[in-house]
């Protein structure tokens, strides 16, 4: 049911997707980190925020350890899980507290060393003599005395240990780069990945992180719903191909169909003298006549035509048809001529060009006032050169003048030029639209214009629809002009009606 190339297409789809999903995890679980740790951060500040809010209404203006002081202070410690006890300190001693009066009780083991060169918070973790056992206590300098609040150092432990495991990864709580809870069965450097954020407010940070049992987890539980979707749109990818090989196949045979039905012809867009909009010529345009969906726009097959090759064919009998148009045309109007899009490859292929001259040769009106053009945008090595040259110097030999379209939308046009021989420019549409208002346009108009004269070509300004437009071609003295503001393309019936209504006049191309 599928061919080769295109399970291969789709295994390459496979393993791509995968590998994003990959990176796709592991850009969540930095994501993840970083929210856990803010989180956290968040929830401690507000813990420490609270107690000290509580604690600036005490009146510590007269008796610090009046009753009422101190029932304030067990309200505060009643509220909060996390706290065992709010001490005043002075001078390494408990001045007051919420337990019962301890005036003097000198607690300088458990205080750091250094306290009396500090004056900005403090976090740290001790032995409380009291009870006989460590605890982790944050101190607050207020006048010339500490708040010591003595915090529950197995809940602030819990808590964190939970954190982490509620958000599948580990969490600690740090501060001075040492470990004051969480995840104590683990270091920074154990960690495959780790976030460290620290509070803007007090001496803390938290850490998270993935080991790596933790990051093959969180890629694991991703992996099932990641196989699920890149298997159905890998499967999806599947069927759209070979709905469209299916599809390009059947096209491809209704082409060919239309071939051999001559449903394909040429509409005719004129090609107008800038200064009095007098019909010189037109250019051919590719239609389809399908039976079932009527006049069909080159948009909807022309890449398979080229693609497969059956453009080729298609061209020959478009050539073969504008030398009978022509035939006719030239009654009406001597000098006027036709122009037909070809492509570079056909040209540098002889046995092709052959085909090209038989038809030239068999058509006589077609030996004077045919231009054959190709875009400015194909490409073509080296090797090719030579005989495109070839080609078109074969195909010159039996009148043919040749035309670069959509010159200047590449970056090859000077080079075109010194390479082949060009007796037409067609200026890229793009320039023409933006002529009328940007300056760049203007400035590479100008160029263009000055590269015409030194290579002495023709230059024709393609989609021309406004009137602005037409006034700054002409002021800038290009030649020609095609576009929807003199007229859409039309079918030969109604070309030669409108021909009809203008006045015969010489071609600017001679």
């Amino acid at each position: 049911m599928f061919n080769s190339k295109n399970i291969q297409f789709a295994v390459l789809f496979f393993v791509l997707a995968m590998l994003s999903d990959i990176f796709w995890v592991a850009i969540q679980t930095e994501r993840n980190m970083s929210d856990a740790a803010q989180r956290a951060v968040k929830h401690v500040d507000n813990l420490f925020a609270g107690v000290e809010h509580k604690l600036a209404v005490i009146d510590t203006m007269n008796d610090l350890c009046s009753t009422q002081n101190k029932q304030l202070l067990e309200d505060i410690i009643f509220d909060s899980v996390s706290i065992k006890e709010i001490s005043y300190i002075k001078d390494n001693k408990i001045v007051c507290s919420d337990r019962a009066r301890q005036f003097n009780l000198d607690i300088s083991d458990e205080l750091p060393k250094n306290l009396h060169s500090q004056t900005s918070r403090l976090t740290y973790i001790a032995n409380d003599q009291r009870r006989n056992m460590r605890a982790l206590f944050y101190l607050i300098p207020y006048k010339d005395m500490w708040v010591r609040i003595s915090l529950h150092l197995k809940y602030i432990d819990f808590w964190v240990s939970d954190f982490g495991i509620r958000n599948n990864m580990k969490a600690q709580m740090i501060y001075d780069r040492k470990l004051i809870a969480g995840d104590t069965d683990i270091k920074n450097c154990e960690l495959i990945d780790h976030l460290e954020i620290s509070s803007k407010h007090y001496p803390f940070s938290i850490v998270t992180g993935y080991d790596a049992p933790l990051l093959l987890k969180a890629f694991k539980d991703q992996l099932l719903l990641a196989l699920m979707i890149v298997s159905l749109l890998t499967a999806l990818l599947l069927a759209l191909l070979h709905s469209y090989k299916k599809t390009r196949r059947t096209l491809e045979s209704e082409i060919q169909q239309g071939i051999k039905n001559n449903e394909f012809t040429g509409y005719l867009q004129p090609i107008v003298c800038s200064k009095t909009h007098q019909w010189l010529g037109a250019e051919i345009l590719l239609r389809w006549q399908h039976p079932t969906n009527g006049l069909t726009s080159p948009a909807e097959f022309i890449t398979i035509a080229e693609n497969t090759g059956l453009i080729n064919d298609i061209t020959l009998k478009l050539l073969a048809e504008a030398g009978r148009n022509k035939a006719v045309l030239s009654q009406i109007s001597e000098n006027h001529y036709l122009s037909l899009n070809v492509t570079a490859s056909m040209i540098a292929n002889p046995y092709y060009v052959r085909k090209l001259v038989n038809i030239i040769r068999h058509q006589p009106s077609l030996q004077n006032g045919l231009v054959l053009e190709f875009t400015e945008r194909e490409t073509f090595t080296d090797d090719q050169l030579a005989q495109l040259q070839s080609g078109m110097t074969q195909l010159r030999k039996e009148g043919v003048k040749w035309a670069l379209d959509d010159f200047g939308s590449g970056y090859s046009g000077l080079s075109r030029l010194q390479q082949l021989s060009f007796e037409i420019l067609k200026i890229d549409r793009a320039f023409v639209a933006a002529s009328s208002n940007e300056t760049i346009a203007h400035s590479i108009l100008d160029s263009i214009c000055e590269l015409a004269k030194r290579f002495n070509c023709v230059l024709i300004a393609e989609g021309v629809e406004t009137k602005e437009q037409a006034k700054r071609i002409r002021l800038l003295e290009i030649e020609c002009c095609q576009g929807y503001l003199f007229a859409k393309p039309m079918t030969i019936k109604r070309y030669i009606q409108q021909l009809r209504m203008t006045l015969p006049q010489d071609s600017t191309i001679k």
